[in-house]
C-alpha cells in the first residue's frame, strides 16, 4: 500500500508540475521564443532564422497509444529503481551506523 501511495503522490506533483509550468505558461519565456513581431516577421519572410536563433521542429501529431503506454511503463519502472535504490541505500547506512556503534561498545 506504501508503494501505490507513493506512485499516486509522484503523478499528482508531476500533474501539478506540468499543469504550473507548460499548460500555464502566458509571458514569453527567456529561450528567446515569442520576441517582437518585426523580428518574427523578418524571419518568415527569408525562410531562415534571426541571428542566433534555430529552427525547432515539433510534432503537430498526438503520441500513439504504444508511445503513452511505453511512457507510463518507463515511468513505473524508474519509480521501482529508485525505490529499491533508495531502499538498499538506507540498509546499508544504517548497517554502517550499527557497526560503529558496536566497534564504540566494544561488543
Amino acid at each position: 500500500m506504501p508503494l501505490v501511495l507513493v506512485a499516486v503522490l509522484s503523478i499528482l506533483v508531476g500533474g501539478a508540475v506540468y499543469l504550473g509550468t507548460i499548460r500555464g505558461q502566458r509571458s514569453p519565456s527567456a529561450t528567446g521564443f515569442g520576441e517582437a513581431e518585426e523580428e518574427a516577421a523578418g524571419s518568415v519572410e527569408t525562410g531562415a532564422p534571426p541571428p542566433g536563433y534555430a529552427y525547432l521542429q515539433v510534432s503537430t501529431q498526438d503520441p500513439r497509444p504504444r508511445d503513452r503506454l511505453q511512457g507510463v511503463l518507463g515511468v513505473i519502472l524508474l519509480l521501482g529503481v529508485a525505490a529499491v535504490t533508495l531502499a538498499f541505500a538506507l540498509y546499508e547506512l544504517g548497517h554502517l551506523i550499527n557497526k560503529t556503534i558496536e566497534t564504540f561498545l566494544g561488543e
